[in-house]
């Protein structure tokens, strides 16, 4: 077991995906602060990086992360950690990793191990659980179906999923909802996009307090995810919802990006990726959902129906043709309820699965 190093990551997820035509890269930022200690995640919890190399020529050939984060703990009760960034080319490589990872939890007072889980779901989470033969949908995990026989090797069991629902633009749903009495809607600002973050955040940890798996963030910590992303998000996709003059709610969306920059084995962050992104953006057919909330007083008035059925107007609007509400929780009845009203159908999956310790 080493002390690892980026490098480490960069070179077991080259010889993994090296002949996988529809990997992209993920938000390797985190990863990336985490193992320089400059990260902001870590002013409220902890982490430590494994990796593993094989016993002839030294190079990598595991890698993941262990996340001690108290917010999560204080959401489940538990004496809950996670593992994230796993990344793994043979079954005696993973488990090298996952045991060295689960050690090190227990350490630090943790009985209980989610994974994949990077910190939150902000970074990406759950293993990729069909669809294997397309691009990762924006802000979705992509792994090969090994990762899950890695984990349940290990001994992890299946705890929860995430589901992405497929809407289809061309019935024109939003058509079927009108406007609740009330409720205006404004674009998200570019020029005052800071402050629409904040907005963001706050609103996001009220109205996710009580959802599985979701973890509250520091305003230092959205402010580091979202203001990379500003120049990817279209103002008509980041909504906000108004009552007598007071933000309400929020949809936010992104065209799905890693669909046209596949493949490219650079992070996106890279010089490399962002030459990339800034020449094929226009092309993206499709779009998703990330995130949306309704303040708790607010809920139950239809204000969440209509900041779908306005994201799905808005991107019908812009010219594309597959839409998909991403990464809800199986057990969070009124999203996919929500999904549900727009004719969403279950497509891709990810599944969370955990260890005692």
């Amino acid at each position: 077991m080493d002390s690892p190093g980026f490098r480490d990551y960069v070179d077991v997820v080259a010889a993994r995906y090296a002949d996988d035509p529809n990997f992209v890269y993920p938000d390797v930022s985190l990863l990336k602060g985490i193992i320089s200690g400059r990260a902001t995640y870590l002013r409220r919890g902890r982490a430590r990086p494994f990796s593993v190399r094989d016993d002839r020529g030294g190079r990598p050939v595991a890698f993941c992360v262990a996340f001690v984060d108290p917010g999560l703990q204080q959401k489940t009760g538990q004496a809950t950690g996670s593992i994230g960034f796993f990344e793994a080319l043979d079954t005696d490589a993973a488990r090298t990793a996952l045991d060295a990872a689960c050690a090190w939890l227990a350490g630090e007072g943790v009985s209980e191990v989610w994974a994949p889980f990077n910190a939150n779901p902000y970074y990406q989470m759950g293993a990729r659980e069909d669809h294997f033969d397309e691009p990762p949908f924006i802000g979705c995990s992509h792994s090969p179906s090994s990762t899950r026989d890695f984990l349940r090797d290990a001994g992890f069991d299946l705890v929860n999923r995430y589901l992405n629902f497929e809407i289809d633009l061309a019935s024109r749903p939003w058509e079927r909802f009108g406007d609740p009495d009330g409720i205006g809607l404004r674009p998200a600002s570019r020029l005052h996009f800071r402050r629409e973050v904040l907005t963001y955040v706050h609103m996001h940890n009220a109205a996710f307090r009580t959802v599985w798996g979701e973890v509250e963030i520091s305003d230092a910590e959205a402010l580091q995810i979202l203001m990379r992303s500003r120049l990817a998000i279209d103002p008509r996709l980041f909504q906000f919802a108004t009552r007598e003059g007071a933000d309400v709610g929020f949809v936010l969306c992104m065209p799905d990006l890693p669909g046209v920059l596949a493949p490219l084995h650079a992070p996106l962050t890279s010089a490399r990726g962002v030459r990339k992104l800034v020449a094929v953006r226009k092309r993206a057919r499709r779009a998703g959902l990330l995130s949306l909330a309704v303040a708790p007083e607010r809920q139950g008035e239809g204000i969440g129906t209509a900041l779908v059925a306005a994201a799905c107007r808005a991107a019908a609007g812009m010219g594309f043709d597959h839409f998909e509400y991403a990464l809800v929780a199986e057990n969070n009845g009124p999203s996919c309820a929500t999904a549900s009203r727009f004719g969403g159908r279950v497509g891709r999956t990810f599944g969370i699965y955990r260890a005692l310790i």
